[in-house]
């Protein structure tokens, strides 16, 4: 299997976060996702700190899919500049990493 990885991106709606995540999936792209939220994000955009209800989309892929994966996630996401953050899992159960990799047909 290639590097597992945990990916990140938030919206401001669950219903985007939602057809995110079926597109993403119907692609295989990712193997499944989870929604969470609302949370208050805070950050800087367009040099003011601005503060805004959102939703968390974490979704679990590998290395090898990443680039289409972002490459969809900016094609398809509201946001100007969405965020889009993806982080190596070190340690994972072989039980899981046999349905991850099942499930994204590696």
């Amino acid at each position: 299997m290639s590097v597992p990885l945990l990916i990140t991106t938030t919206f401001e709606s669950r219903s985007d976060g939602e057809k995110m995540a079926t597109a993403l999936l119907e692609k295989r792209l990712i193997a499944c996702a989870q929604i969470t939220g609302p949370a208050c994000s805070s950050y800087w955009w367009q040099g003011k700190i601005v503060s805004s209800e959102e939703y968390l989309l974490v979704m679990k892929s590998d290395e090898s899919r990443y680039d289409e994966l972002e490459q969809l996630i900016l094609a398809l996401h509201p946001y100007e500049t969405p965020e889009i953050v993806a982080t190596v899992i070190i340690h994972l159960s072989e039980d899981y990493r046999r349905w991850l990799e099942k499930e994204l047909r590696i």
